[in-house]
């Protein structure tokens, strides 16, 4: 039996892998499009975070109207224990979007990806690759259900692990070791900003969630954090408790759940596109939790990435792919840039080993290792 064929497969499902699917409906509607998905959207994922510029991107995408129907928490601002000991806020009031959302991630993820479909892509949910080996023009698939795929171009959406990337090649080039262990709270205030708060050895972040939950997240190198044993719930405790601001947010909430250990380096895919493939969002760079643009970065790069492979696939244009290459780049240069200033406005532990290796990046070298 002939393999099912389609002209794009997308390996993975999350943001970044449906807005590649969404855009390339729009853009390229004559191309066949199939998204494929480990999961089921029915754990909880990692990443809660919207910015109020996200407004735009989902209007774009076509899901604004699906996105707010959803119902997800909206907030107003941030707040930071940073460079001072002092609670600064940071209000979306004075932006042009004055509202953010803290997300249900696996209802986000699942929307998405059902609006894809509704657009036409095809959508296989509890589904892995297993295998893929490129004959002639065409990848061909095997996927854990024991069906084959043929198709000519693939996206890696597999997010950090970049799972069909690093098989055809490709290495990350990490920037740092950071690692975050958090933890989930039932209730925790009524409050939902992101609440980030240094101390010696990293920085601490909490928010509260749709339902009424809050994330609390310790995010320091992994070095360190063997060291401090914060894999350890009596350690991860003890040390939650000493902080004044995230420790009295989070001591409002009752503990639910282990905790849970998740990379966060940040990082980027060298080199993040092929002649046949690319890489999308967390698989082709990784930003420092800090920024809160993960998600963003995510539906940002499906679309540049679906005019790239549009472009490639229905006229053989090859500028498209040139310009994703350099648009990754420099997004994660700008990105670097701003993730450097923003760590050296905190200057209150100079003796510390998170902080030194922080203030003391140097930015140009990373950029010419990239």
């Amino acid at each position: 039996m002939e393999p099912a064929a389609f002209d794009v497969a997308i390996v993975g499902g999350g943001p970044a892998g449906a807005a590649t699917a969404l855009s390339l409906r729009a853009h390229a509607p004559t191309l066949s499009v199939v998204v494929i998905e480990a999961s089921g959207y029915d754990t909880p994922r990692i990443g809660e975070t919207l910015p109020p510029l996200a407004q735009t991107i989902l209007e774009h995408l076509g899901v604004w109207q699906p996105f707010r129907a959803q119902h997800h928490r909206e907030v107003y601002g941030t707040a930071a224990v940073w460079g001072t000991a002092s609670l600064l806020d940071n209000d979306f009031i004075y932006t042009p979007a004055n509202v953010g959302w803290h997300l249900d991630r696996a209802a986000f993820d699942r929307m998405l990806a059902g609006e894809a479909e509704r657009c036409g892509a095809t959508l296989m949910l509890g589904t892995r690759l297993r295998d893929a080996e490129r004959g002639g023009d065409e990848w061909r698939l095997a996927l854990s259900s024991g069906r084959r795929l043929a198709a000519r171009f693939i996206v890696d959406a597999t997010g950090g692990v970049a799972a069909f990337a690093r098989r055809c090649g490709a290495r990350f080039i990490d920037a740092d070791r950071l690692v975050g262990i958090s933890r989930l709270f039932e209730g925790g205030g009524n409050d939902p900003r992101v609440l980030v708060e240094a101390f010696e050895d990293g920085w601490w972040y909490t928010a509260g969630l749709p339902d009424g939950r809050r994330i609390t997240a310790c995010m320091t190198d992994a070095d360190i954090a063997r060291r401090m044993r914060l894999g350890e719930m009596e350690r991860w405790d003890q040390k939650l408790a000493a902080m004044p601001a995230v420790g009295a947010l989070s001591r409002e909430g009752k503990p639910c759940g282990p905790l849970v250990v998740h990379a966060s380096e940040s990082r980027r895919l060298a080199p993040v596109a092929g002649s046949d493939w690319l890489a999308v969002g967390d698989a082709a760079s990784r930003f420092d939790p800090l920024s809160s643009q993960g998600i963003l970065k995510a539906l940002r790069s499906g679309v540049f990435a679906s005019y790239a492979i549009g472009d490639w696939l229905t006229r053989g244009d090859e500028a498209g792919m040139r310009r994703y290459r350099r648009f990754v780049l420099a997004e994660f240069n700008s990105y670097t840039e701003t993730r450097v200033k923003y760590y050296r406005e905190e200057q209150r532990w100079p003796a510390s080993e998170f902080w030194r290796r922080r203030h003391a990046f140097d930015n140009d070298e990373a950029i010419n290792a990239l």
